[in-house]
């Protein structure tokens, strides 16, 4: 009888534990840029959405496909959680430091840059478990419509 009620308070136990780290995990937001998302993330994704939206180029010159597959190369090394974050992560990055040409818009950049993980672009599941992101300029808005 001892053995039993030992038993039944270590199991109760562990799923106590079990319990308090789940909701600890859930709590942590994992995206955030130094842990699983670079802090200066998808150099060549940047490259690539400025060339496509804006149809300029920033950097050294480089064939458009080279930087579709070095782009999408970085994309997948990221979680699929986190791959949506880490597009808003680059976006957020370029405009501290990327001075806009007439030619290019944020809201066009903001158009195409969840578009990369679509078939289409790079093919790549996120954390909706398939290709797609919502549109990177509405994460965390509620509308009154």
């Amino acid at each position: 009888m001892a053995s039993t009620r030992s038993s039944s308070y270590i199991l109760l136990s562990a799923a106590v534990l079990l319990s308090v780290l789940a909701a600890t995990a859930a709590a942590a937001n994992w995206c955030e840029p130094g842990l699983v998302i670079p802090l200066n993330p998808l150099p060549s994704c940047r490259t690539y959405m400025v060339r496509r939206a804006c149809g300029v180029s920033i950097g050294p010159v480089v064939p458009l496909p080279v930087l579709k597959e070095r782009c999408c190369s970085e994309l997948e090394k990221i979680v699929p959680y986190c791959r949506c974050s880490a597009l808003r992560t680059a976006l957020d990055s370029m405009m501290t430091g990327y001075e806009m040409r007439p030619t290019c818009s944020w809201g066009g950049l903001l158009e195409f840059a969840p578009t990369l993980v679509s078939e289409a672009e790079c093919n790549l599941r996120t954390i909706h478990g398939r290709p797609f992101c919502y549109a990177l300029g509405a994460e965390g808005t509620t509308t009154s419509d």
